[in-house]
């Protein structure tokens, strides 16, 4: 009765008893897997099969996989109790620290696949200092994984250097995180940077994200784009500008003069915004 897949129906079955009793033959036997059904187990409705969880996960410290790894977060975010918070977010620091060096061997890896392969398990085990510490790698690859990865862990830290990065897929990488993130205030004078970068996706990419930025940091310089010698970089301009044209002035005088654009498209765009 080792096997993880003999045990799954009792690991579900409806009296908390029997839940229960198959925790504890996990605990017992230690199959493969067992780590990622004993931490699902800690989101039981039954306490005393979280209690038996929880003193197996911090006995034996099995090994976690990806799905074990989305359920200790969980448990340690929203656990029913103090034991399975306290339990998930301890093994969480444990599998971390276990991890760390090997995947700091692979940040220090000759091939960039495998680099930006762990900045991508550095980032599931929530490990933003390391994660960080990769964004001056010398391959796009891994800075973009980098920047995606800060955006998953919710982090400004660290994208303002991403975000002055030579290369234009670094940087458009770059500002989709700082989208992800809302825009936060510290960053918004490096994304006014990019409306002047030479490469127009990058100015496109940086006119749409400012959108999420409020109308005194962004409505002149998004104006300014209304200029821009290319089509798409002044239509994510008007888009941007659009919410404030009723409440901002400075909005609907540049927006008006848009309307002269010699591109029909964008003065069909600008027609829309100003109705």
């Amino acid at each position: 009765m080792s096997d993880l897949s003999l045990l799954e129906e009792y690991l579900r079955d409806p009296d908390p008893r029997v839940r229960r009793a198959a925790v504890e033959i996990l605990a017992e036997t230690a199959p493969g897997g067992s780590g990622d059904a004993l931490a699902w187990a800690l989101a039981d409705e039954d306490p005393d099969v979280r209690a038996s969880a929880a003193l197996a996960l911090a006995t034996l410290r099995p090994p976690v996989g990806e799905d074990g790894v989305a359920a200790l977060r969980l448990a340690a975010a929203r656990g029913a109790d103090p034991l399975v918070r306290g339990t998930a977010e301890a093994h969480l620091r444990v599998l971390v620290d276990a991890h760390r060096s090997l995947y700091a061997q692979g940040l220090a890896d000759d091939e960039p696949q495998i680099r930006a392969q762990a900045v991508l398990a550095l980032t599931a085990l929530r490990a933003a200092d390391a994660v960080r510490e990769a964004a001056d790698d010398p391959a796009r690859d891994v800075r973009v994984a980098v920047a995606d990865g800060l955006a998953r862990l919710g982090t400004a830290d660290g994208l303002d250097q991403l975000l002055d990065d030579h290369d234009p897929v670094v940087r458009l990488a770059a500002l989709d995180a700082v989208a992800a993130l809302g825009v936060p205030g510290e960053l918004v004078p490096r994304v006014l940077r990019s409306l002047s970068h030479a490469g127009w996706q990058v100015r496109k990419r940086a006119a749409r994200v400012l959108a999420g930025a409020s109308a005194a940091d962004a409505a002149a310089p998004l104006s300014v784009a209304l200029r821009d010698p290319v089509v798409d970089v002044r239509r994510e301009a008007v888009a941007s500008l659009e919410q404030w044209a009723s409440r901002e002035p400075g909005v609907l005088a540049a927006l008006t003069e848009a309307l002269a654009d010699p591109d029909p498209g964008v003065r069909t765009q600008v027609r829309w915004a100003l109705a």
